[in-house]
């Protein structure tokens, strides 16, 4: 959900090799009828397309595995320390939406790609990217082939090879495994492994975002996972693995773990870049920026990663000990209303409850976007380091040029009245009727314990109260917010008396490196029915919404994809789906003898941590 340029020069590909293909007298055709609005996980397990081989012994011309056991920590090594104020729920990045998840991912697991500090994808597992010009990308653009690098293996001295590719996907295609989400992966035909080192992926229908695919960033999630260790298995989402792998293929192996304290990592003998320069890394999970902050003055931290803007002075002062690194980007921190129904749409989006009936009232969300605030906390809070967006695609080329909805009390307040909620009984707080009861305009508003959204949540508190709306913020740990719907995670299932697990959320996300949003569709809504598969935390099915999705991945010429994703951005700033809260950058702070290798927003810090190192 980064790295706008990335997908423009990967479309370009795709589209020259249309072009040599009609040359050549041939006719291809230029794009794919618009994709199904909903593509169903299969009800069986895909059927392996290669027997399983054993992998255990190098190919020829390939050396031994360098080892079977992280490297020790040696006497003199040089070690780094991080602070993280979130402790990751699991690692696997299939099984999990949290950031810090994913960052412990990217120092551990990797894929066939990955995303360097221009926002380039680049080869990681593979030798090369797959292109038209290697043959790599079909004509049609229906068939990816990647080829993998020679002489890979695990941590533990097992072989890398198309066959852990192929497991992945069905992996994640089978019923009897509840990952995060199947998009995109659920719009495959098959994937083969043609030999130890080739995998022939085939698509159903174009899907232009195919570079997400199996591929790791720190904003999608396709981390190759272990053959030898899971194959077999079912219901990884609860498998010890998935929690806390013993194994990895990235720089690093988790070899120590306590729970609310620390985690230790171990260079990978066998990664495939050679031994990391750092000899141990170990993360420390302080839950407050305040001690963090404490930490990288008297030198107890090397660097953190997740500073808010309204930190930026802060840490700038601190200069030379600590260093400040400031990379906009394309996140942002919004609120989001539960939008849940047990009957769904037209047969579609059902879920486990029904969400708070007044937000049903596009009015009534209005009325809230339009009763907070949200440029005085941004000059306040955030010190104007950054924007209140309109849309989901901020600083980004997909821009479509919306403007933000104003602070407007009074507005809001006309909204709520034409909506059919006063204050009949004089206490403060608006009532109406909604689905034949008298309702009161009183709700739950759910986020982590983050300082930042815990000040930003008592500002809106008393906003909204001046409007007749009692906003009632309740904030979590982060590990309980965004816990998995088999966790009983509040984001997707239901609370423990059956109702929603939320009404108002909030949390910071963005939709890159492609800018497709699988998080909207009908079909990613977790219930009991699909066992708490899908990311569509809004629990909001709306059909036309998932039409244009579909049209924006019917083609890969940009210029279409944009027109298409400003007809997205207006259609959801019309319906005020979300509260769109600030655009967020990535904020940094190190010491000075820490020296972290080159990143961008896309890549974010974690890409090359085998290239980090300490004076």
């Amino acid at each position: 959900m980064k790295g706008n340029k990335l997908f423009y020069s990967l479309s370009i590909v795709v589209i020259l090799a249309m072009v040599l293909a009609a040359c050549g007298g041939t006719p291809t055709p230029t794009e794919a009828p618009p994709a199904a609005t909903e593509a169903p996980p299969p009800t069986t397990a895909p059927v392996a397309t290669t027997a399983p081989v054993a992998a255990t012994e190098p190919p020829a011309g390939c050396p031994e595995a360098a080892g079977t056991e992280p490297i020790a920590f040696p006497d003199g090594g040089k070690s780094a320390v991080g602070a993280w104020d979130q402790e990751p729920n699991n690692v696997s990045p299939h099984y999990t939406v949290m950031t810090f998840a994913v960052w412990v991912a990217q120092l551990t697991v990797v894929g066939l790609g990955e995303w360097d500090e221009k926002g380039n994808l680049v080869p990681e597992l593979a030798a090369e990217v797959p292109t038209a010009e290697n043959g790599g990308i079909s004509p049609d653009g229906l068939t990816i082939t990647w080829k993998l690098k020679d002489c890979l293996y695990w941590s533990d001295g097992e072989r890398i090879t198309a066959d852990d590719v192929v497991f992945t996907w069905e992996s994640l295609v089978d019923p009897a495994n509840v990952p995060l989400n199947r998009t995109g992966y659920d719009k495959i035909e098959s994937v083969t492994a043609l030999d130890e080192l080739t995998v022939e992926i085939k698509f159903a229908e174009l899907y232009p975002p195919w570079p997400t695919l199996f591929t790791q960033g720190p904003n999608n999630n396709g981390a190759i996972l272990p053959e030898h260790i899971l194959g077999g298995q079912t219901g990884l989402e609860n498998n010890p693995e998935i929690h806390q792998p013993t194994v990895a293929s990235g720089p690093f192996v988790i070899t120590e773990w306590v729970s609310g304290d620390h985690m230790t990592l171990l260079p990978n003998p066998n990664f495939y870049k050679g031994r990391p320069i750092l000899d141990q890394i170990q993360i420390k999970f302080l839950p407050e920026s305040e001690t963090i902050l404490a930490a990288l003055q008297t030198g107890d931290v090397d660097w953190y990663g997740n500073f808010a803007e309204s930190d930026i002075s802060t840490v700038a002062a601190l200069e030379p000990d600590v260093h400040l690194i400031v990379i906009p980007g394309s996140d942002f921190e919004h609120y989001f209303f539960n939008l849940a129904t047990t009957e769904g749409v037209d047969g579609q989006g059902i879920s486990d409850y029904n969400g708070f009936c007044p937000f049903k009232d596009v009015n009534v969300r209005k009325a809230i976007i339009l009763g907070m605030d949200r440029f005085t906390i941004v000059d306040v809070l955030l010190e104007g380091k950054t924007i209140v967006p309109a849309h989901q695609w901020p600083n980004s080329q997909w821009d479509g040029g919306l403007e933000p909805y104003p602070y407007d009390p009074e507005q809001a307040m006309a909204l709520l009245d034409e909506a059919g909620y006063t204050d009949a009984d004089g206490d403060g707080i608006r009532e109406g009727e909604c689905n034949g009861e008298t309702v009161p305009l009183s709700f739950l508003f759910r986020t982590t314990t983050a300082p930042l959204r815990v000040d930003v949540a008592t500002i809106v508190q008393q906003q909204l109260a001046e409007i007749g709306v009692d906003f009632r913020p309740e904030h979590l740990p982060a590990g309980t917010w965004f816990g998995t719907y088999a966790e009983g995670g509040p984001l997707f299932a239901p609370a423990p008396d059956g109702g929603p697990g939320y009404d108002l959320g909030g949390y910071t996300t963005g939709y890159y490196p492609d800018p497709y949003a699988d998080d909207y569709l009908c079909n990613n809504i977790p219930n009991a029915a699909n066992d708490g598969t899908g990311d569509n935390a809004y629990h909001l099915c709306d059909p036309a919404l998932d039409a244009m999705f579909a049209e924006l991945n019917s083609t890969v010429d940009p210029a279409k994809r944009k027109v298409t994703l400003a007809e997205i951005q207006q259609y959801i700033h019309d319906n005020a789906y979300v509260a769109m809260m600030y655009a967020r950058s990535n904020v940094f702070g190190h010491t000075d003898r820490f020296v972290p290798g080159p990143f961008g927003f896309v890549s974010d810090m974690n890409w090359n941590s085998e290239v980090w190192d300490v004076k």
